[in-house]
């Protein structure tokens, strides 16, 4: 992981806002209850500039299975969608 300052650290990600890649891992980082979706990327670059733009922010139970045991979801997860910024800039990685 990236090093970096507490303060960069986004304290919430807001529907329909830019944030770079980088912003997003940190959150991540922060936040271990949260799950991103994005239909192109397969890798969050932690030292990344281009942007992803919020699409949706919801709450689920997650239901899975690991080693063939049910995991019973006890506290709901914060799911967000994550498309290509439409500010000119590339959401996805070179």
């Amino acid at each position: 992981m990236a090093v970096y300052h507490y303060n960069e650290v986004p304290k919430e990600l807001q529907v329909n806002h830019l944030y770079t890649l980088r912003q997003i891992r940190l959150f991540m980082t922060a936040n271990n209850n949260c799950l991103f979706l994005h239909r192109d990327l397969n890798a969050l670059d932690a030292e990344s500039n281009k942007k992803v733009t919020v699409v949706s922010k919801d709450e689920y139970y997650i239901h899975q299975y690991a080693d063939r045991s049910y995991l019973i979801p006890y506290e709901k997860k914060v799911i967000y969608h994550l498309s290509q910024a439409d500010d000119g800039t590339q959401g996805g990685l070179s």
